[in-house]
């Protein structure tokens, strides 16, 4: 084979390999922005707007109207175990809840964290609901905040104390937000979940 010859058949080479990177990078990026949802009827409202937040983002989710933190995590849990778990994790549960056992709630926390493990970022919401049986979900959102500052790959968003801003977003139930209320709920998680 000539020079000429040798010197093609090395561009050919380095193009292909060029190829060959591309093609395995592609899905480190979209990996990179895979985005699993596990929530009650404030995540279904949210749901309406994030997407319009996350261009470019990967959504799949499981969200249903009083769901519970047990189901929550049993669906995380599972999505786990068969490999298929996302980079980031949002959960709003808890608001379905019993608010005095924050122990139980506490355990349910623990298990998503355990789930995803160190790398992937978990975001929970603190929940927002007037006191049910008398008592408030101040243990829970106490709890969450706890464990913010204790792991790395959690992160709170505070939603309760954004509602706590803005009454005029609720109604008389003062739990499900009015279509402004869950725009800038889904603008607030969409930062956390861009800045994981």
């Amino acid at each position: 084979m000539c020079a000429r010859g040798i010197a093609l058949f090395a561009l050919v080479l380095i193009a292909a390999a060029g190829a060959a990177t591309a093609v395995f990078a592609a899905p480190v990026r979209s990996a990179a922005r895979t985005l699993y949802v596990d929530g009650d009827s404030l995540s279904v409202g949210t749901g309406w707007y994030l997407p319009s937040f996350l261009h470019g983002w990967t959504m799949k989710g499981t969200t249903a109207v009083s769901r519970h933190a047990s189901e929550g995590v049993a669906a995380v849990e599972e999505r786990a175990r068969e490999g298929l778990l996302e980079r980031v994790v949002v959960v709003d549960l808890g608001t379905n809840d019993d608010p005095s056992a924050v122990s139980t709630f506490r355990g349910y926390v623990l298990g998503v964290l355990r789930a995803a493990g160190p790398s992937r970022c978990v975001i929970w919401s603190t929940i927002n609901r007037p006191p049910y049986g008398g008592v408030s979900y101040d243990g829970y959102n106490s709890v969450l905040r706890t464990l913010d500052a204790r792991y790395r790959n959690l992160h709170v968003f505070d939603w309760a104390a954004r509602a706590k801003t803005h009454p005029e977003w609720f109604g008389s139930d003062g739990v499900h937000p009015s279509s402004a209320g869950y725009r800038a709920r889904a603008s607030g998680l969409a930062w956390l979940v861009k800045h994981c």
